[in-house]
């Protein structure tokens, strides 16, 4: 072959050029006429968008429904809260994806329309063509800045797709995944917890029921610590359940007739140094009155004693119990009209009491509640039986509180941690008493006796509170606590921007059909656009296979309609063929406006 002939690029098998495609045969050939039905085509127009409008309705309940799921969870784990990031990303990037694809089809309708309704430019008309393009779209406003009316409408299709972007970015806006604060967030596995150790009442770090350590210590703090119960937040209760449901605001618990106290154990992560977000267990511990006794000494059995604080210091009074006779002496100085003395008065401390045992667990505490000139009342003598009930559920020997300290608890607020020592006698007695003046929530006036109970039982699980909250921790194996998320979701503008959303699809769905009423609509392929294309751009001949858009329409623009300024226009419209009427984008087209109706004629068109 020689140098600079070119070779024919399609030859017959014979090896002769073909300069022309073959006819199909009669039975092949494909009928190349449509109807136009402007109902008909509506429809048609539905169908393509309805499917766009159904992705959105499902993806907008999606995030519904995943927004719902992650809500109704208390508590969110670090995995679950990249599980559920993972997931509101893909939804709200399909979801800004389906409305980019949604307003490149609606565009494409659209085009049709524009194009039939004036004359453009060969550039303008190009641009329009491309218009699901919003870079072409661009590009058509800023050459277009001399026309109000084709600048002002791609300004608003731009500013309405950039809209329905930021509609689906504002989703996000709509809740947040917060860190949690306390253990209505926490989310729980295996590990090794910090408890408190309750033992005994723990001073400095220190055991203060050891044997190196003074008795008054522990006896002492046993009484601060239930005087704290006054501002400890108590919830009633029934059952245990109720106990086991209600949240961590509750520091400890009473039934409903308050003969009965109660307080549940927690379990701390020991990176948790403010103890707020705990594990709330179903351990628990009780307290609870027994049978309550009141007697009413007479004048004559109430007499004077010495003591080693001074003579006639002590206060005896004589009562019977039953039919036997009993007495109870009290520090003159703990007495006062109009006002209640617990006693104590074993001889032994406490943890070691035996005479005053009503059991492992159970001590006698005594009140006297005094006459007075503001109560108007005589003097009584109460007696009743308080008992500390071990820890249920438990599972690990820290989780114990022993005899001794549940003594210690039972007799709490009777305590001072002052022994008394009878003249003549080496050895300390541990009676002790407290002193509680008219007013005090721990005065008895108008008590009966199993309210006076309630009373220092009340005072025993406020003890017990306040040694689990201020002794020392230790580490054992238990539920470990980790604090989680919690999604917060402002329902009100997540259903005003879905339902919004969904709404403006549909109005543009039923907007576009409407607009596309009066013109034909060609289908949107390539091959489609070069056939309706094809009397203006032919006109050009072989030339111009490489060049740019631009430059095609500027040669178009010069060449075959003579201008050089743009002045020179085409349309889309309806002209009149050999084989009916065509559809065509060129010069001299009859525009929608033109026809009657201003309509494009129903019928067929070659």
């Amino acid at each position: 072959m020689a140098r600079g002939k070119t070779q024919p690029l399609l030859q017959d098998r014979s090896g002769n050029e073909s300069d022309q495609i073959e006819e199909p045969k009669d039975g092949n050939a494909q009928e190349l006429t449509r109807t136009f039905n402007p109902r008909t085509q509506a429809w048609d127009i539905f169908r393509q968008q309805f499917w766009r409008l159904l992705f959105t309705a499902v993806l907008v309940a999606l995030v519904i429904i995943t927004l719902t799921i992650y809500d109704n969870r208390q508590a969110i784990a670090h995995k679950d809260k990249n599980a559920f990031n993972t997931i509101t990303t893909i939804l709200n990037l399909a979801l800004g994806l389906n409305f980019l694809e949604a307003f490149k089809d609606m565009a494409k309708v659209l085009r049709w329309r524009v194009l039939a309704n004036r004359k453009f430019t060969v550039r303008e008309t190009d641009l329009i063509l491309g218009g699901e393009s919003l870079v072409k779209l661009s590009t058509l406003m800023r050459e277009s800045m001399k026309k109000p009316l084709t600048c002002s409408v791609c300004a608003c299709w731009l500013a309405l797709n950039l809209l329905a972007q930021a509609s689906v970015a504002i989703i996000s806006l709509t809740y947040s995944m917060d860190n949690g604060v306390d253990s209505t967030t926490i989310t729980t596995s295996s590990g090794m917890v910090s408890v408190p150790r309750v033992d005994c009442y723990y001073n400095d770090g220190n055991c203060t029921t050891a044997p190196d350590q003074p008795p008054e210590i522990a006896q002492n703090e046993a009484h601060a610590y239930g005087e704290l119960t006054q501002g400890l937040e108590g919830c009633p209760y029934t059952t245990d359940e109720d106990i086991f449901s209600s949240s961590q605001d509750c520091q400890y618990f009473y039934s409903n007739n308050r003969q009965e106290f109660a307080y549940r154990f927690a379990e701390y992560n020991p990176r948790d140094r403010r103890r707020a977000y705990p594990y709330q267990t179903q351990r628990l511990i009780k307290t609870s009155p027994g049978q309550c006794y009141q007697y009413t000494p007479r004048d004559n059995d109430i007499y004077f004693t010495n003591s080693r604080d001074g003579p006639q210091s002590m206060v005896v009074h004589r009562f019977l119990d039953g039919t036997d006779e009993d007495l109870i002496t009290v520090s003159r100085s703990k007495t006062a009209f109009d006002s209640t003395t617990y006693a104590y008065i074993g001889i032994q401390a406490p943890q070691n009491a035996s005479a005053v045992a009503c059991g492992p667990r159970c001590i006698w505490v005594y009140a006297i509640r005094f006459n007075g000139t503001v109560t108007h009342r005589g003097t009584d003598i109460f007696k009743c039986p308080i008992t500390v009930s071990t820890v249920t559920n438990t599972a690990d020997p820290a989780h114990f509180v022993p005899n001794n300290t549940a003594r210690m608890a039972a007799a709490s607020i009777a305590l001072t941690g002052r022994y008394t020592n009878p003249i003549g006698d080496p050895m300390k007695h541990w009676q002790q008493y407290q002193l509680y003046p008219y007013g005090s929530h721990w005065e008895t006036d108008t008590l009966t006796p199993q309210e006076v109970g309630s009373r220092m039982a009340e005072f025993a699980i406020g003890s017990l509170t306040g040694m689990a909250n201020l002794n020392k921790h230790t580490t054992i194996p238990g539920t470990l606590p980790t604090l989680g998320f919690h999604l917060s979701v402002k329902w009100r503008y997540v259903v005003a921007l879905m339902a919004c959303i969904t709404g403006v699809h549909c109005f543009l769905v039923g907007l576009i059909i409407f607009i596309a009423r009066p013109v034909a609509i060609p289908g949107d392929s390539n091959l489609v656009t070069a056939r309706l294309l094809q009397g203006m751009v032919s006109k050009l001949g072989e030339k111009g296979g490489l060049l740019k858009g631009k430059e095609i329409a500027d040669a178009i623009q010069w060449e075959v309609l003579g201008s050089a300024n743009g002045r020179g226009s085409v349309g889309y419209g309806v002209r009149d063929g050999k084989d009916g009427m065509v559809l065509e984008v060129g010069e001299g087209m009859v525009s929608r406006k033109e026809l009657p109706g201003g309509r494009f004629p129903d019928g067929e068109y070659a």
